[in-house]
């Protein structure tokens, strides 16, 4: 149980991030997808945005709750501890999705939404 409850947020990374893939948002919204000032420029930044984050999630997710397993695995006898760790690593990772987004948008777009 212990390794399911410290994968949560992995999972949840992993399934939004299916969800985004399969069924991207069409529009800029204030609800469904990627959303930053700048992923909001235009529609092309947008659907850069939301493809490449849904990506990220799911590689993100997958790599939070493998190392989840690990950190249960290791602390099997100190439950707040691997929680703990495990938390701050998918802390961490959401940080990073968003970050690397960013840093992958600027990258293709100019500071105005245009392709470079």
């Amino acid at each position: 149980m212990s390794i399911l409850t410290n994968s949560f947020i992995g999972i949840i990374f992993i399934v939004v991030g299916t969800v985004f893939k399969l069924v991207p948002p069409k529009h800029t919204n204030s609800i469904y997808g990627y959303r930053s000032p700048f992923s909001t420029k235009n529609k092309e930044v947008w659907e850069e945005g939301n493809r490449f984050s849904a990506i990220m999630m799911i590689v993100g997710g997958t790599i939070a709750v493998l190392f989840s397993t690990i950190v249960t695995i290791i602390y099997k006898n100190r439950i707040n501890m691997s929680k703990s760790i495990s938390n701050l690593f998918s802390m961490i990772i959401a940080l990073g999705l968003v970050l690397y987004t960013e840093v992958h948008l600027r990258k293709i777009f100019d500071k105005d939404g245009n392709r470079k």
